[in-house]
C-alpha cells in the first residue's frame, strides 16, 4: 500500500509538471486596492467570473480641468456616467508571466490592451498599449 501512495503521488508530480509549459510562472495574485500613478484614485481588483476586473473605488482628489464624468467616452450615453464606480481594467487572465486584458482610460474614452504584473514593495505595473506603443504605470498599494 505504501509503494502504491508513493507511486501515484510521483505520478501525480509528473503529471502536473508535464501541464505546465516550461518556463511557466506561478499565477502571481494581483487582487488588492490600489492608488494610480497620479494618486486621483483607487482601483480595486478582485474576481469576476473565471478573469480579474478592477474598478474605481474611491476618488482621492480631482483631476484639474476633468469633471467627474465620463465625458470623453466615446458612446454619448455614458459620458453622464460618474467616474467612482467605472470599470477601468476588465477580462484580465494569466498568461505565463503576467496577467493580460484590456484596460478603459477615461482621459481619452478609449480602451486598449494591458499587461499587469506585481512589482516590488506591493506595487502593480501596468502597461497599456495600442499596437506596438505602450505606456506603463505603476499604482502603489492602498493597504
Amino acid at each position: 500500500m505504501i509503494k502504491l501512495t508513493k507511486t501515484l503521488a510521483a505520478f501525480g508530480a509528473l503529471s502536473a509538471s508535464v501541464m505546465l509549459p516550461a518556463g511557466a510562472a506561478a499565477m502571481a495574485p494581483i487582487d488588492g486596492t490600489y492608488v494610480d500613478s497620479g494618486g486621483f484614485t483607487e482601483i480595486t481588483i478582485s474576481r469576476c467570473g473565471n478573469a480579474r476586473c478592477g474598478k474605481i473605488t474611491k476618488i482621492l482628489k480631482d483631476k484639474p480641468g476633468e469633471p467627474d464624468n465620463d465625458i470623453h467616452n466615446d458612446d454619448p450615453a455614458l459620458r453622464d456616467r460618474p467616474i467612482l464606480g467605472i470599470q477601468l481594467l476588465s477580462d484580465l487572465r494569466w498568461d505565463g508571466d503576467e496577467w493580460k486584458g484590456e484596460v478603459y482610460n477615461p482621459e481619452d474614452g478609449n480602451t486598449y490592451k494591458v499587461y499587469v504584473k506585481p512589482a516590488a514593495g506591493g506595487k502593480l505595473e501596468v502597461k497599456g498599449c495600442l499596437a506596438f506603443f505602450c505606456r506603463t504605470r505603476v499604482w502603489t498599494s492602498a493597504g
